[in-house]
């Protein structure tokens, strides 16, 4: 059963997903439309990497939980205390009993460099993270491809060819 927290909010999302045994953490830019009744084909495309890569549930957070399914539409300056709440959301997974992450998937893309609080938000939280990090790839300007379908069906050669690599 999918998981949104919160329920019903179409201003933010903080965590979107479904327990396992062992689960993928993904970390994309900010969320879309997908809540805890309907996925869109991102999070989908997530739901698959975590299968074909030895992981049976998967969560999906973002480094702003301000929802738009245009990143450029994203505030020039960051709500603070929205940051910080989504920041502490992030770092109570890994000590929460409730969740199994097992691997981590850095997956914002190249939209990152639009906001530089995307980019502070991308190493804080990278800094926080004990466990191995895994990309899908990275972009020529070296950040980890966002799992959209175009840009696996495009430079991945489909979702099923999907692997993780290591991401530093």
């Amino acid at each position: 059963m999918i998981e949104c927290i919160p329920n019903n909010d179409t201003q933010k999302r903080f965590l979107l997903g479904e327990g396992g045994r062992k689960e993928l953490l993904a970390i994309g830019l900010n969320p879309s439309t997908a809540n805890e009744i309907t996925l869109d084909p991102t999070s989908r495309n997530i739901q698959t990497i975590a299968k074909n890569n030895d992981c049976d549930g998967w969560w999906l957070v973002n480094l702003y939980p301000l929802r738009t399914s245009n990143p450029k539409k994203l505030p020039k300056i960051a709500d603070k205390e929205l940051i910080e709440k989504n920041q502490k959301f992030i770092e109570q997974l890994f000590s929460n009993p409730k969740y199994n992450i097992h691997k981590v998937l850095c997956c914002w893309g190249n939209s990152i460099e639009n906001h530089l609080y995307l980019e502070e938000q991308a190493k804080i939280i990278k800094n926080k993270i004990v466990k191995k990090l895994y990309s899908i790839g990275k972009t020529m300007n070296g950040n980890p491809y966002h799992p959209a379908p175009m840009t696996v069906n495009r430079y991945l050669g489909g979702i099923n060819n999907v692997k993780l690599i290591k991401y530093s």
